[in-house]
């Protein structure tokens, strides 16, 4: 008896994905550490922020719409927001017309480790993946595939 389908471990997509994934990680927890931030930080501050600047309704960003857009758990969501609330990067303001909802924006300084860490970020990710030479489309048509059946179901 075995106890994996696969002769090895390089023949299964979910080991090969998480390790590749991990590769990943460290090499943005590498790029975000002068930044002092995680990278959920990073993540939802950027979200925040890129919500912000696409909020062509000016009805303001929640936090729902911040959990819902990085594809996060509004529980590890609020948390998050909350430690980036008392580094004052983040602003909490009570939504105009939904009183269970706050609007949720970037401070200056916020704004700026955002900005900063979006280029670092992409300047990592530009050399990560550049293994990928001229797949780089086809690989980002399979992550899209993905989201969109994941996410549908």
């Amino acid at each position: 008896m075995t106890s994996s389908r696969y002769k090895n471990a390089q023949e299964s997509p979910g080991y090969l994905l998480w390790q590749v994934t991990a590769m990943w990680q460290k090499e943005v927890r590498r790029v975000l550490e002068p930044l002092e931030l995680t990278q959920p930080q990073f993540v939802l501050l950027h979200a925040c922020l890129w919500l912000n600047e696409h909020d062509e309704e000016g009805k303001g960003v929640t936090q729902v719409q911040i959990a819902q857009f990085a594809k996060v758990d509004v529980n590890v969501t609020s948390q998050v927001l909350r430690a980036l609330e008392k580094r004052g990067l983040i602003t909490r303001a009570r939504h105009q017309t939904d009183t269970r909802a706050n609007i949720i924006t970037t401070t200056e300084e916020g704004t700026r480790l955002a900005v900063e860490g979006i280029h670092l970020v992409e300047e990592s990710d530009k050399a990560f993946f550049e293994t990928l030479d001229e797949r780089k489309g086809e690989y980002l048509e399979i992550m899209q595939e993905f989201l969109r059946q994941k996410t549908e179901s």
